[in-house]
């Protein structure tokens, strides 16, 4: 399953980008900051899909974990391209934004790839016994 390791960490950051990206995309640049439970099933999806990757072992952890934290990024940028064709002004504090979509994602991936490394390891230990 290694040898299709990238493939799979691929497809599971399009799938991610697609599912919470399409709801996100899809809300008007002055309602987004006013508690849209839209993108939430793809901030949950994000977690899930980055525990089963790294419970799985397809890939290296390191490479999961830069694919799946370059996901709300992702969504970010096609935002902000999307919303500045319409209106130049519209993001004019785009670099805090992005920074803001950067510590989003990790606060969703980060605890995601510890808690798939502390499942692989009991799994480790659990048949080593």
């Amino acid at each position: 399953m290694k040898n299709l390791g990238f493939v799979w960490v691929l497809l599971a950051f399009a799938v991610v980008v697609l599912a919470a990206g399409i709801p996100y995309w899809r809300l008007p640049y002055a309602e987004i900051n006013r508690g849209h439970f839209a993108v939430l099933p793809g901030a949950i999806l994000l977690g899930f899909l980055t525990l089963i990757l790294v419970v799985a072992a397809v890939a290296r952890v390191k490479l999961i974990a830069v694919a799946m934290l370059l996901a709300v990024p992702a969504i970010d940028i096609v935002s902000i391209a999307k919303d500045t064709a319409a209106d130049p002004t519209s993001h004019n504090l785009w670099p805090f934004e992005f920074v803001i979509a950067a510590l989003s994602g990790a606060a969703v991936v980060l605890p995601a790839v510890a808690a798939g490394l502390a499942v692989r390891w009991a799994m480790a230990r659990m048949a080593a016994r």
